[in-house]
């Protein structure tokens, strides 16, 4: 059935497969030119084929221990999207007004026909069908997740790999995983530490001089507009420290420790790390230092942001920076927006320019006053589309006369959250790289000796 936004000018691909309740449904996110072809030529046309069903049929799903017979295949928008290429953006509210539409129109009717036992979302325009929002696909690829339809598996599209090859081992390993889920051998990874962490600030010496140079340090830095704001270490698991930037004389017995270390001193993405901790003044040995980013990025098979890497590997759930600092530092900005909008700002020069018929005319720019006040009553009446921090690009003409005024813009800065905040948020990233470097050592003495799918297991077993 064509939903009510259907362009109707491709062929609408129906389900292809079982429909019997309690089956396996598998959601990919639209038919490409391949389909539509195959369905014009052999009505009414099934889902996924062309390289991509050959490799699903070939290869993925006996991966996972399944045949293409024995499933459900649907795709979120039921044909070939009119955009260029085909092509879909998650965030075009285009996009998104066609996929509810159609989704609600034919995936969502047999959803609730087939009561599936598992619905396994396809890439990230599937799972925005399935979970209704935004999903962080990066985040929770191959892990049993509840939706709003019941058990869900979210996967990375299979075509990925086609397009980009260095993501074919995460490919295959959602597919391994799913077989192992559906024989209920997955092993999803639970954070024994959660609750219960011991963060804290240091504020003595001679808790400094308590490290063990024997053992691994795993370090972290945050800075923001003002400059380095701490640096945070941790040494055991479920712990964390953290060291003010202007605590010089903390500083200063930490480098003088680090002199006698002798263990591996863990930083993930060092070359960010090493202008701030240059800045603060404490000197590492850089022959012990290792970049655990560069480490993941050697073993192929693991996102390379830290947030997913602990989440996916130690069941550890993190905040990014932006989940800290954006809604204090949003206040921040526009109480400055609100004080600049009451300054008596000059009335800029008028301007000659010339028109698109290219005859010269006057130009009369605005006042700051006036764009303060435009951009009140825009925010006012989209409070959750406007980007208060993107808003300060298109003054950028005016940002020294308005700071020498105001003072620095505010922007976002790890300052403006509450201690506490920060505190948790940044001693966890020193905890979670403590706890992960076990398992990536481990992981790069297996990943030569067995499959892509396995040496990962088989690390959390040996670390």
């Amino acid at each position: 059935m064509r939903c009510a936004l259907c362009p109707n000018v491709n062929c609408q691909i129906p389900p292809h497969g079982p429909k019997q309740r309690g089956g396996l449904l598998f959601v990919f996110e639209a038919p490409g030119n391949q389909e539509d072809k195959n369905a014009r030529r052999h009505p009414p046309g099934i889902p996924l084929v062309g390289k991509t069903g050959q490799e699903v049929d070939e290869h993925y799903l006996p991966l996972a221990g399944l045949r293409r017979l024995e499933v459900t295949c649907h795709n979120a928008i039921s044909c070939l999207p009119i955009s260029a290429g085909g092509k879909l953006d998650p965030t075009a509210d285009r996009d998104l007004s066609l996929l509810q539409s159609c989704a609600e129109t034919n995936l969502y009717p047999l959803i609730e026909r087939m009561e599936p036992s598992l619905i396994i979302p396809c890439g990230n325009i599937s799972c925005r069908a399935i979970f209704g929002e935004a999903f962080d696909l990066e985040l929770r690829h191959g892990i049993p997740t509840e939706s709003p339809w019941g058990p869900t598996f979210p996967m990375y599209h299979p075509a990925l790999g086609l397009h980009e090859p260095k993501k074919m081992l995460h490919v295959r390993t959602d597919w391994d995983r799913l077989r192992k889920y559906l024989r209920g051998r997955l092993v999803v990874p639970v954070d024994p530490y959660a609750g219960i962490e011991d963060y804290a600030e240091v504020t003595d010496a001679a808790e400094i001089r308590l490290l063990d140079p024997t053992l691994p340090l795993a370090c972290d830095t945050e800075s923001g507009r003002e400059g380095p704001f701490c640096l945070t270490y941790s040494q055991f698991p479920g712990t964390g420290r953290l060291i003010r930037a202007d605590r010089r004389d903390l500083l200063d017995t930490l480098s003088r420790i680090l002199r006698t270390w002798h263990s591996p001193i863990l930083f993930h993405n060092w070359l960010y790390d090493w202008a701030v901790t240059d800045t603060m003044g404490v000197e590492f040995p850089y022959r012990l230092l290792v970049d655990t980013m560069a480490e993941v990025y050697r073993l192929g098979n693991l996102p390379q942001g830290l947030k997913a890497l602990a989440f996916r590997e130690l069941g550890m759930t993190m905040q990014d920076f932006d989940d800290v600092v954006t809604p204090h530092s949003t206040k921040k900005v526009l109480e400055y927006y609100e004080q600049a909008s009451w300054e008596d700002w000059p009335t800029p020069e008028p301007q000659m320019v010339l028109d698109e018929e290219g005859r010269w005319k006057t130009y009369r720019p605005q006042s700051m006053r006036t764009k303060f006040k435009r951009f009140f009553t825009d925010y006012r009446k989209s409070p959750d589309t406007k980007d208060v921090f993107k808003s300060w690009d298109n003054w950028e003409d005016q940002h020294a006369v308005i700071e020498s005024v105001l003072g620095l813009w505010p922007g976002k800065d790890i300052r403006h959250a509450p201690f506490e905040e920060v505190l948790f948020y940044a001693c966890r990233d020193s905890d979670a790289l403590g706890r992960l470097w076990p398992i990536l050592k481990r992981m790069r003495t297996l990943v030569r000796r067995y499959s892509q799918e396995s040496w990962v297991e088989r690390a959390h077993k040996c670390a």
